[in-house]
């Protein structure tokens, strides 16, 4: 379900209230009592399809992603500084057991993810004496168990988000496009109380009005590496045009960012004694979205850095327009709504 379809039940919901706490305001009124029990029959219905849809999701989890997320990038950094001290040591056999890249845990199924999380943790472990407390700490290795432990006792799925029958999508959002209509049909039998009850009629013209939708948030990770040796880029300054959060790149090559809304965004990553790279990205609602950037060594040149802020404005000008012309034809749908209204 859509924060659209979000908000029209809450309307509906709202309304439903509304007009049962106030039965006597037309009470008699054979017309509106009818319309009213079909709103509030629909509205039954409504929330019927809306659990159907919701139980029909395979039963995906945004708070899993997370916990995934946050164990995978821990151990990633924990199994590159574990690299370090063990090729010093020229112990390639134990070395060659861990894996330093997120997407090794992030990008696999549920059950592969948590396997080779536990495997690299125990790894780890069973070697803590000879990587030292230099590289890794038994404190890192029992946060990294807890955060796998997060993780692994979560319900639900990492995967498959949304991915409901269509069948039941469809019916949910037949049965809101009914509720919009009882909401039209209600406001032309309630003019008939402009003069006779304004205060109901105005109170009831208020719950008709669908609320502000409501903003959803996902996360993002960006990896970000060297392209000619493929290791992680510490201290990279990377800026998201749907946040005003400035990350910056972990020892394991990751910047998050948490406040970011869905749709299109250009995204750049810059370190000194690298080219700027500058990325399209689609963030996609109710999962985490993860992206990769490969930093090319070189020096900036003035003529880059324009290039670079003119592409940026030429994003952001285009979106704006896109965001102008999009309130302008909702614009002109009220207006319609309107006229037709006074029919």
């Amino acid at each position: 379900m859509n924060n659209r379809q979000e908000s029209s039940m809450a309307r509906d919901n709202g309304l439903c209230t509304f007009l049962a706490d106030n039965a006597l305001e037309y009470a008699g009124d054979a017309a509106f009592e009818a319309i009213v029990i079909k709103t509030t029959a629909d509205y039954a219905h409504t929330k019927q399809a809306a659990a159907d849809a919701a139980a029909d999701n395979t039963g995906y989890s945004l708070n899993k992603v997370i916990a995934r997320d946050a164990a995978s990038i821990s151990a990633s950094q924990l199994c590159a500084s574990s690299q370090v001290k063990l090729d010093l040591l020229e112990n390639t056999i134990v070395s060659e057991s861990l894996n330093a890249a997120v997407s090794f845990y992030s990008h696999v199924s549920d059950t592969l993810s948590a396997s080779r999380l536990q495997n690299v943790h125990d790894v780890m472990s069973d070697n803590q004496l000879l990587i030292t407390d230099d590289y890794v700490t038994v404190a890192q290795l029992a946060a990294l168990q807890t955060k796998i432990t997060n993780y692994t006792k979560l319900s639900g799925s990492t995967t498959s988000v949304n991915a409901t029958a269509p069948v039941k999508t469809q019916e949910l959002a037949k049965a809101i496009r009914s509720g919009a209509t009882n909401v039209v049909n209600i406001m032309k039998l309630a003019r008939k109380y402009i003069t006779t009850n304004p205060t109901f009629h105005d109170e009831l013209a208020k719950v008709c009005k669908i609320p502000a939708l409501a903003v959803r948030h996902t996360p993002v990770i960006i990896t970000v590496t060297a392209e000619a040796t493929d290791t992680a880029l510490t201290d990279v300054h990377g800026t998201l045009s749907k946040t005003k959060d400035l990350g910056v790149s972990t020892s394991a090559g990751i910047i998050t960012y948490t406040n970011v809304s869905a749709g299109t965004a250009i995204a750049t990553c810059s370190l000194d004694g690298y080219i700027t790279c500058v990325k399209t990205v689609k963030i996609k609602r109710g999962k985490t979205n993860e992206f990769t950037f490969a930093l090319v060594a070189g020096t900036m040149t003035s003529e880059m850095e324009v290039a670079i802020a003119a592409r940026i404005k030429a994003f952001t000008t285009t979106q704006e327009a896109k965001k102008v012309a999009k309130m302008a034809k909702a614009k002109l749908r009220k207006e319609a709504k309107k006229a037709k209204a006074k029919l």
